[in-house]
């Protein structure tokens, strides 16, 4: 270490000789000719060339300074790359120095971070939709003259998901996790015909609880990503939508009606499970990030699957679903970064049997939700972290705006 500060001190004062001798030069000449003008912009050059290699210098001895007050006796450097270079013949990337936190935090929010024995983060997410449907109540007369009434029927929905995370890493490959979530929504219904009719309908319960496991599969290399499988199990302890009963109002001046459900799910109500892999590339300076994965909704049986009067048992099979992502993130400094992504889930349609009939379809229940989303990362604390995001809607079946507050703590 003595050796290294002393060639960096060196170095430094030789830059600094040489542009004492340059700016001589500069101040003392005489008027300058058309020669002498050129050999001054040269020579401008050389010390705006010398006073950013002086900055880059200082950067490097900062951030070196910087990991060695984080690596203190007490806590073991974190193996995640900042600083990297790769070994000859392509092997596996080689770690120089302990990771910025702007880099942990990107790692942990779009990969998986395996260098600490335990994280723990709390988070919230507030997502908005708002559907509204042109009904038209009457004929067409001669193809083009419509007549009766045009309304407007309007759903908006608010959902609140409160989560608690835990992730445990078994080694420096393998990390299990579980998210217990809580979700509030509440929605709106309005039928817009004459006079109108509206209903407010809230819930508060608990969500599906999600079950994780990541397994790193293979290291980053000059020409490789960093890939890790991800398996995730989400099980049916929220409230499920089937069976809801619902309930219809009458407006007693247009006799216009409106039906909305008693009460609103929490969750699925039936086990899923995610299988994907997700990529990460250092490509300075950004870091490149992807994900592609399937989801299987297993069947499910239920005591009442129809929202008419009395029980009606049969089964359901939600659609399974493809979905990807893909994004770059920039560390702005040590402790703060910011990332651009965009993620698509493509949705089969569902399905339902009535005991003793057969499967039938459900007319529209398949998907497309695609989202554009930012988000920003900041390191309050060497162990605790804020991330942030905001998901803006592209299609029709995407929430229209979404935001997100995570603190990752870690152990």
């Amino acid at each position: 270490m003595f050796n290294k500060r002393y060639m960096l001190g060196c170095s430094g004062i030789s830059i600094s000789v040489l542009s004492l001798a340059i700016s001589q030069v500069v101040w003392g000449a005489e008027p300058a000719t058309v020669s002498e003008a050129e050999q001054l912009k040269f020579e401008i050059q050389q010390l705006k060339l010398i006073n950013e290699r002086q900055s880059q210098t200082l950067r490097q001895m900062e951030r070196r300074l910087y990991s060695l007050e984080r690596g203190k006796p007490q806590a073991q450097p974190k193996p995640v790359p900042q600083q990297q270079t790769v070994a000859s013949g392509g092997g596996e990337v080689v770690k120089e120095a302990a990771p910025s936190s702007s880099v942990e935090n990107i790692l942990q929010e779009e990969h998986a971070l395996f260098s600490d024995k335990f994280t723990l983060e709390l988070g919230m997410n507030y997502s908005h939709y708002d559907r509204k449907d042109l009904v038209l109540e009457g004929f067409l007369a001669l193809d083009a003259i419509f007549l009766g009434d045009i309304s407007v029927d309007d759903i908006s929905a608010d959902i609140f998901t409160f989560e608690a995370t835990g992730r445990y890493n078994v080694n420096d490959r393998w990390q299990l996790g579980a998210t217990l979530p809580f979700v509030y929504r509440t929605s709106n219904f309005q039928r817009n015909v004459n006079s109108g009719l509206e209903e407010r309908v809230e819930e508060a319960n608990i969500g599906d609880i999600g079950l994780t496991s990541a397994y790193k599969l293979f290291s980053e290399t000059e020409n490789r990503p960093d890939i890790v499988w991800n398996l995730s199990i989400k099980a049916p302890t929220g409230s499920d939508p089937y069976g809801t009963p619902t309930i219809t109002i009458t407006d007693p001046d247009t006799s216009e009606q409106l039906t909305y459900p008693e009460e609103l799910p929490t969750g699925s109500g039936l086990w899923s499970i995610s299988n994907s892999l997700s990529f990460v590339k250092t490509a300075d300076p950004a870091i490149l990030f992807a994900n592609l994965g399937y989801t299987y909704n297993v069947e499910g049986s239920f005591r009442d699957i129809s929202a008419s009067d009395g029980n009606q048992p049969g089964d359901v099979q939600l659609g399974d679903s493809i979905f990807y992502g893909l994004g770059m993130a920039f560390a702005m400094s040590e402790r703060m970064s910011m990332s651009f992504s965009l993620s698509q889930r493509i949705s089969q349609k569902s399905q339902t049997r009535l005991d003793g009939e057969s499967w039938s379809k459900i007319i529209g229940s398949d998907g497309n939700a695609a989202t554009f989303n930012t988000g920003l990362t900041y390191a309050l604390t060497e162990n605790l972290s804020m991330s942030t995001s905001l998901g803006i809607g592209l299609t029709p079946d995407a929430p229209d705006f979404s935001i997100g507050i995570k603190f990752p703590y870690r152990f």
